[in-house]
């Protein structure tokens, strides 16, 4: 037995439990991978009643963000195969790396889209701690980055 929520909001109404339809982002940049709003909602725990084109969004903002952070040997992919090959990082490691980097971006952009605030106090505290979770998230993000290029990860504990 199913048991079927409805969702209202803004006149809109949606089953909350129903499927998302499945949309594949693609990378302005063909030799990168892509990611679909399927990886986001089954592998980021993205909530899906936030729809898949906020989604599909979430990802190319992601695309932007990683991507800008990313030299520019990699937008070619005779300098990115040649990066690889003088790094000794295989093909399916970068390909993971990079779409773990792009997901925990897109991930961090939705919470920090979707941060509880109210005049409670319990409200403030769920509102902090959805910042840690987007803090969080973008760490990945950056040791990602790093793992991609070769770079060493930086851990700076401030005191």
């Amino acid at each position: 037995m199913t048991t079927a929520f409805l969702l209202i909001a803004a006149g809109n109404v949606m089953l909350i439990n129903q499927q998302v339809q499945s949309k594949n982002v693609i990378n302005p940049y063909a030799h990168l991978p892509s990611i679909s709003t399927d990886d986001m909602v089954e592998l980021m725990r993205i909530d899906k009643t936030i729809g898949v084109e906020r989604i599909a969004g979430y990802i190319v903002n992601a695309y932007d963000t990683v991507n800008g952070d990313l030299p520019a040997t990699f937008f070619s992919l005779l300098t990115l195969e040649q990066h690889l090959s003088t790094k000794r990082i295989d093909r399916d490691t970068f390909d993971r790396a990079y779409k773990r980097a792009v997901m925990h971006e897109a991930a961090a952009l939705a919470a920090d889209n979707y941060v509880d605030y109210d005049t409670t106090s319990q409200g403030a505290i769920s509102g902090d701690v959805q910042l840690t979770k987007s803090d969080r998230l973008r760490r990945v993000v950056s040791h990602s980055i790093a793992d991609m290029t070769g770079r060493r990860r930086n851990r700076v504990k401030l005191l």
